[in-house]
């Protein structure tokens, strides 16, 4: 079942808000990174998302 997003206008740029619902579900969190990959379909783009959580860079951290 998706969801409607409306998009967030913040300083010129707008943004797609993940519902604190959603990202608790889909464990989202500060250390996340999400990759965005826009696929043409015969109804439109569709976005999709991938989650990966960030990992932890020995040197410099």
């Amino acid at each position: 079942m998706p969801i409607q997003l409306s998009p967030t206008r913040i300083k010129g740029s707008k943004y797609l808000l993940i519902p604190k619902d959603l990202a608790q579900l889909l464990e989202i969190d500060d250390g996340s990174v999400l990759n965005l990959t826009i696929e043409d379909t015969d109804k439109g783009q569709r976005l999709v998302y991938s989650i990966r959580q960030k990992t932890s860079n020995a040197v410099g951290d």
